[in-house]
């Protein structure tokens, strides 16, 4: 069981930084966070603050510096759970956090830059915004499967595989709200958005496991 040989300390530490973050979030900005919670089913916190919204706002940096840590701990403990490997210190949990608070900035910079060279920084803006708010709402999730991991009985795989798949529902609903947006866009687009997912959305990921698989498995 992946719970007999976790140091749970550190984990309770993080996870209370977690919620601590969130709950700052809620109560800084009370009337935002209920539009941004309410971002599956509707896309009115898309629509009020799109617009507005002119760089990382302090409730957007509550929001992913949660991501940085709820990722982090969820890849970490899914790496460990699914390849069966003993914990050997928290090393490889602290290159997930960097790894990931890297790849954030850095994909951020990269999608502005795309945007202004091919002229359409008005609809890469939009994409960026949109990303992170699922991304966002997806690490809120995922502080309720650190604690099932760490603290229930339940089998740790089919928590893992039950994460893992409202993720991927919560980002795919995300990527078609903005397919439905920006259909007329992505036309006149159509190849530089299909290299944009190929080299920023699901490169970062297979370099991330190759990472892991090489050195740490």
């Amino acid at each position: 069981m992946l719970r007999e040989y976790i140091t749970q300390d550190i984990y309770v530490g993080l996870i209370l930084v977690s919620l601590i973050l969130v709950v700052s979030a809620k109560q800084l900005f009370n009337a935002r966070f209920i539009d941004f919670v309410s971002v599956i089913w509707n896309d009115k916190y898309l629509k009020l603050y799109t617009r507005e919204r002119k760089g990382l706002d302090t409730f957007s940096l509550l929001l992913s510096l949660n991501f940085v840590f709820s990722a982090g701990i969820f890849i970490y403990i899914a790496y460990l759970a699914l390849s069966d490997t003993p914990a050997n210190g928290n090393k490889l949990m602290y290159v997930c956090f960097g790894f990931i608070a890297a790849l954030m900035l850095l994909k951020i910079g990269i999608e502005r830059f795309v945007g202004y060279i091919f002229n359409f920084s008005e609809f890469s803006k939009f994409y960026i915004f949109q990303k992170t708010t699922y991304k966002n709402i997806s690490a809120v999730v995922l502080i309720l499967f650190n604690i099932l991991l760490l603290f229930s009985n339940l089998d740790e795989k089919v928590v893992i595989y039950l994460g893992l798949t409202l993720l991927f529902l919560i980002n795919l609903i995300g990527f078609i709200r903005f397919l439905k947006v920006y259909q007329k866009a992505l036309l006149s687009h159509t190849f530089y958005f299909l290299l944009y997912l190929c080299a920023l959305e699901i490169g970062p990921y297979v370099i991330l496991y190759k990472v892991i698989k090489d050195y740490f498995g």
